[in-house]
C-alpha cells in the first residue's frame, strides 16, 4: 500500500509525470504554436528543479521501500533536471528551423526526464529497470525525430537494436542476483553481499553493470555513441550525452561504492584506461565536430570511470561535481554546433559542418567564437574552467585512494585532447572564412542565445568558484 504522507516526498517526480500528460494534452489544442507546450515544460522543469533542491538534505525510503530520497540522489536528478532545462531552452529554436517542432517532443522529453530520476532515486533493481526503459524508449524516438533522414532513422534503429540487446544482459544480471539473494530491494541486496558472494551473484552483478556501461559509454560498449550521436537532432544529442549520462551514473556509483568491489579495482582501471584511450585517440582523426563531441564523451565517461574505481565517498563528490560542469560545458558546445549547423545553406538538408566551415568564426559571429572556445577548453580541462576542477577533483580521489598510476595515465591521455580542442580553435580564430558563408554572421536565436549564455556562465561560475557547488550541497563536505 502507497503511504499517502510519501507522496509529498516525490513532488518533483509527480510534478514531470504529470506535466508529460499534460502536455500532451496542450500540443493537441495549439498545433498552429509551439509556445504554449514549449513554455508549459519550461516551467515545469524549473519547478521540479526548485522542489527538489529545497528538499535536498531528506534521507527517507518510501513507497513500499521501492524509492530511497536521499542527498545524493538528489544531487544528481538536479544535475539532470539542470541538463533538460538548458536543452528545453535551446530547443525551440533548433526545432523550428528544421521543421520538426512537433508538441509530442517536450512530453517525450518530460517522460525521458521522469525514466532518469525514477532510476536515481530508484531503491529496487524492478524500479530501476521500469526508469532505464522508460529513458531509453524515449531516448530511441527522439533519436529518430529527423524522419526525412535516412541517418537519423538509421541511428535510431541501431540505438534501438543494441540498447534492446543491452537490457537482454541487465535483466539476465538482476534474475541472477535475484536467484543468489533472494531480494529485489537494493538496500536488502546490499545489506547480504558479504554473506553471499557467490558465483551467481558475481556474475549476475557483471551482467547488470554492463547494462549500464552501455549507457554511460564505457569500453568496450561504446561503439553506438558516435553514430548515434550524428544522426539525432543535435539538441538531442547534447541532452542524451550529458543527462543520460548523469542518470546512468547516478544509479550506479552509490551501489558499486557501497559493495565496495576493492579486488577488481585493476579491472575497473583497465576499463577506465581503454575507454579513456579510444576516446581521445580516435577524436584526433575526426573532422565533424558533432562527431567529436561523441568521442569526446567517450574520453569523458573514461575519466568518470576512474572516480568510480577510486571507490570512495570522495569519488562521489569528484564524479557530481565533474557531472555539473560537463553539462554546462557539453551540453553548451552541443547548442552552438546546433546554430551554426542550422546556419548553412543547405541547412535543410540537415547537413552536418566540418572544421573548415568553422574558419573565421571568431570575425563573421566573435560571441559564438568565444563561448565554444570557453566550452573546448573547459572540456579540455584549462583553469579556470569547471572542467579543470571536475577531473581535479576525480584524480585526486583517484590519488588519495592508491591510483597514483591510473590518475598519471588519465592526466597524459587528457593532455591529447587539448590538441583536437585546440585545432578547432585555431579554426575559428586564426582561419579565414571560405565560400558562400564568407563575412556572413551566424544569426543566433534568443532562446539559443540565451542557453548557450546558461551554459558560458555556469562553466565560467564553477570554474572561478568551485566550492559554490559544496557549499550548496553541505553533505558532501565530511
Amino acid at each position: 500500500m502507497i503511504n499517502f504522507n510519501d507522496l509529498k516526498e516525490i513532488i518533483p517526480l509527480i510534478i514531470i509525470a504529470a506535466s508529460a500528460l499534460i502536455s500532451l494534452l496542450i500540443a493537441v489544442y495549439s498545433k498552429k504554436s509551439g509556445m504554449p507546450v514549449y513554455v508549459f515544460s519550461l516551467l515545469a522543469v524549473l519547478a521540479a528543479l526548485i522542489f527538489t533542491g529545497l528538499n535536498v538534505t531528506k534521507d527517507v525510503i518510501i513507497i513500499s521501500e521501492m524509492l530511497r530520497i536521499n542527498p545524493y540522489s538528489n544531487a544528481f536528478c538536479m544535475i539532470a533536471l539542470l541538463s533538460v532545462f538548458i536543452t528545453f531552452m535551446a530547443s525551440k529554436d533548433y526545432l523550428e528551423k528544421l521543421g520538426i517542432n512537433f508538441g509530442e517532443y517536450y512530453s517525450i522529453l518530460l517522460f525521458a526526464l521522469f525514466g532518469m530520476m525514477t532510476m536515481i532515486y530508484a531503491n529496487d533493481m524492478l524500479t530501476v529497470f521500469i526508469g532505464l526503459e522508460t529513458m531509453s524508449i524515449c531516448f530511441y524516438v527522439l533519436t529518430g525525430l529527423l524522419r526525412k533522414r535516412m541517418k537519423s532513422n538509421e541511428s535510431a534503429m541501431k540505438y534501438f537494436l543494441l540498447g534492446a540487446f543491452m537490457t537482454g544482459f541487465l535483466l539476465y544480471g538482476m534474475s541472477l542476483i535475484y536467484g543468489a539473494t533472494g531480494y529485489t530491494n537494493i538496500t536488502k541486496i546490499l545489506a547480504t553481499y558479504t554473506a553471499i558472494r557467490t558465483p551467481m551473484f558475481l556474475i549476475g552483478l557483471a551482467l547488470f553493470m554492463i547494462g549500464f556501461f552501455f549507457k554511460i559509454g564505457i569500453f568496450p560498449f561504446q561503439m553506438w555513441i558516435p553514430d548515434v550521436y550524428e544522426g539525432a537532432p543535435t539538441v538531442v544529442s547534447g541532452m542524451m550525452s550529458t543527462a543520460g549520462k548523469v542518470a546512468a551514473v547516478g544509479t550506479l556509483i552509490p551501489v558499486l561504492i557501497t559493495l565496495n568491489l576493492v579486488e577488481y579495482k585493476m579491472l575497473f582501471s583497465i576499463l577506465a584506461t581503454l575507454t579513456m584511450l579510444y576516446g581521445n585517440i580516435v577524436a584526433l582523426s575526426q573532422s565533424n565536430l558533432k562527431r567529436l563531441l561523441a568521442y569526446s564523451s567517450i574520453a569523458s565517461a573514461g575519466y568518470i570511470m576512474v572516480g568510480i574505481t577510486s571507490m570512495s565517498d570522495l569519488s562521489i563528490k569528484g564524479i557530481a561535481f565533474y557531472l555539473l560542469a560537463y553539462v554546462f560545458m557539453q551540453l553548451g558546445a552541443f547548442i552552438v554546433v546546433s546554430v551554426f549547423e542550422n546556419s548553412t545553406p543547405d541547412g535543410k538538408d540537415f547537413r552536418n559542418v566540418t572544421f573548415d566551415e568553422y574558419k573565421g568564426l571568431a570575425k563573421r559571429s566573435p560571441v559564438l567564437a568565444i563561448a565554444l572556445t570557453v566550452f573546448l577548453l573547459s572540456l579540455a580541462g584549462i583553469p579556470p574552467f569547471a572542467g579543470f576542477w571536475g577531473k581535479y577533483y576525480i584524480f585526486y580521489a583517484a590519488i588519495k585512494s592508491d591510483l597514483i598510476w591510473l590518475s598519471v595515465i588519465a592526466i597524459l591521455l587528457s593532455v591529447i585532447s587539448v590538441y583536437y580542442y585546440l585545432k578547432v580553435i585555431v579554426y575559428m580564430w586564426f582561419k579565414e572564412p571560405e565560400g558562400e558563408t564568407s563575412g556572413e554572421a551566424v544569426p543566433v536565436k534568443a532562446l539559443s542565445y540565451a542557453a548557450i549564455m546558461v551554459s558560458l556562465a555556469g562553466t565560467l561560475l564553477f570554474g572561478l568558484y568551485p566550492d559554490l557547488f559544496f557549499t550548496f550541497f553541505k553533505f558532501l563536505i565530511k
